[in-house]
């Protein structure tokens, strides 16, 4: 993605609207398959589809091929790890940031309608359970695996575990899409751990 695929106005939108705007993670929509959200380098999340019809701004180059950014989200204040859909509602998605902050997005609109701030480490990885519509996990860059239930606490998380002995950054994780009591993580030494959850989180 370019500078000039970002509305004009928007305050995030480069100076230089033939710089480049690095993306590090890719979420598709479960419900949508034509709507992805797009983690970048600079802390922007922006919402793109397939179907766009939007042209860049950038009136100058020879061949104009279309924008798939149809909506900039407010900004991290570090690059974005991971960006998740929801298996399980339309339209909500996670982010995880180097700002050491979990958002919560509704794809329609601009502003997460929660923050997160659980540790004073990097959040490197975000992932919705596929059992519980209410159930995420994310890992960190001191080790730890963080289990959330919005039902029971929409500030802290309900688990909280460390993935190895040396702090070690854990750089991803996945629930099991048959079996929502399973995810596994993985960390900087390259060890993988499968976690059974108890009954309450699935």
């Amino acid at each position: 993605v370019t500078g000039s695929a970002l509305p004009r106005a928007h305050p995030a939108a480069p100076s230089n609207r033939k710089s480049d705007i690095g993306g590090t993670s890719l979420s598709c929509s479960q419900e949508d398959p034509t709507m992805f959200v797009v983690g970048t380098e600079s802390g922007l999340v922006l919402k793109c589809s397939t179907l766009s019809n939007e042209l860049p701004m950038d009136k100058g180059v020879k061949v104009q091929f279309r924008s798939p950014v149809t909506l900039v989200y407010s900004a991290h204040s570090g690059p974005v790890y991971d960006t998740h859909f929801s298996p399980k509602h339309r339209n909500l998605f996670l982010t995880a940031s180097t700002d050491a902050t979990i958002r919560l997005y509704n794809a329609l609109q601009p502003k997460p309608f929660q923050v997160l701030e659980p540790v004073a480490g990097y959040i490197f990885a975000v992932r919705w359970s596929t059992a519980r519509p209410l159930v995420f996990a994310a890992t960190t860059s001191n080790g730890a695996l963080l289990v959330y239930d919005l039902k029971k606490s929409r500030v802290s998380p309900v688990l909280h575990l460390a993935t190895n002995t040396h702090r070690s950054p854990a750089y991803t994780l996945a629930f099991n899409g048959r079996r929502g009591d399973l995810l596994c993580t993985g960390d900087a030494k390259g060890t993988v751990k499968v976690w059974k959850l108890s009954e309450g989180l699935v």
